[in-house]
């Protein structure tokens, strides 16, 4: 188990990390996600011993490893940019970890090139310029393997890939995690990838941690109005005043031409309700238990699905639905529809 305690990381006046803690268990795959500058990379840098914190530890297994030198922690890191010396060969850039711990290589480069979903027999000869993006970034994986670490640290490594070779390898690094049951800290700006490859998300903002949780239960479940937007596709709608009578919530917004009762299941005092595009449904006139009288003004495309663009009538705000293309083939700009969905479909967040 990895675990930092109270971590603090200053850059002359800047804060970048702050009193952070969490703890991440042998074998998991996490992912730390958040804003440019939330202190995401700052932090893997300090698992790693790259960087060392201003004050906090950072322990492995119950041992305060906070002053061991890089070479010295059972760590591997992953870049972004590959790092492959580029005057060796596939198999030269991979025996070099193995060497330098003074192993016996043996078949070692064959295995870990098959790993990684290479042919020995086509690669390992090869030279980094001879490589495809996507080849360099398994190569580069091999390689952080081959050190043997208990946790590999993944720093948005698939951000120079295309998306189709992004889904490939962002499956196959799920895979090898599972193979391996070695711990990856994955640090991306990628909600996709993010919400499809991990055990637990940590969403970062300034330097601190924001909430920790399955993806399906920081999605489904937002600890505020940051952590709902930022994991996207949310329509915001504020309220003016909340009231608790007997189990609901009795609710009033701009938005809202009457009060509306809730179930009010989470204990929060909301300022917000926060629902899905994938929630939310647009039609002419109101078949869901929550309706918002809006005008449709755009239509977006996305294969078989359409984001429907509309403006609220009380509120000027934008609220998009996500729903079927054939439903909203019926649908027109300028249209008066409603933006609508279930009760049970309701976000209650504070700021």
């Amino acid at each position: 188990m990895i675990e930092l305690r109270n971590i603090r990381k200053e850059f002359g006046d800047l804060v970048a990390v702050e009193d952070l803690s969490f703890e991440i268990d042998s074998g998991e795959l996490v992912t730390l996600v958040g804003p440019s500058g939330s202190g995401k990379s700052t932090v893997l840098n300090m698992i790693a011993g790259h960087l060392e914190p201003t004050s906090g530890s950072v322990l492995l297994d119950g041992q305060d490893i906070t002053d061991l030198r890089p070479q010295e922690r059972p760590t591997s890191m992953v870049f972004q940019s590959w790092a492959l010396f580029p005057h060796m060969t596939v198999r030269e850039n991979i025996e070099f970890p193995i060497e330098a711990q003074g192993r016996t290589i043996d078949d070692e480069v064959e295995q870990l090139l098959e790993q990684v979903q290479l042919n020995p027999a086509e690669y390992a000869e090869k030279k980094g310029d001879e490589l495809s993006g996507g080849e360099k970034q398994r190569v580069a994986l091999a390689r952080a393997i081959a050190y043997d670490p208990d946790i590999l640290l993944l720093d948005e490594p698939l951000g120079s890939l295309d998306y189709v070779l992004q889904k490939q390898l962002r499956r196959e690094l799920s895979d090898l995690n599972e193979k391996l049951e070695m711990t990856f800290i994955y640090v991306t700006h990628s909600l996709e990838s993010a919400l499809i490859m991990s055990d637990r998300i940590f969403i970062l903002d300034h330097g601190s941690l924001v909430q920790a949780g399955r993806p399906i239960d920081i999605y489904r479940e937002p600890e505020n109005r940051f952590v709902a937007e930022f994991m996207g596709d949310a329509n915001i709608f504020s309220l003016d005043s909340t009231s608790r009578k007997n189990g609901t919530l009795e609710v009033t917004g701009p938005a809202f031409e009457s009060p509306l009762t809730l179930a009010g299941s989470r204990d929060v005092t909301p300022d917000y309700i926060v629902v899905r595009y994938d929630d939310a449904f647009v039609a002419r006139d109101l078949q869901k238990d929550i309706g918002v009288k809006a005008t449709v003004y755009n239509k977006l495309v996305k294969g078989n699905r359409t984001l429907v663009e509309t403006v609220g009538t009380n509120t000027e705000d934008e609220y998009i639905a996500e729903i079927d293309y054939e439903t909203a083939e019926d649908l027109d700009s300028g249209d008066s529809v409603y933006l609508q969905w279930d009760e049970n479909q309701s976000i209650l967040v504070p700021e």
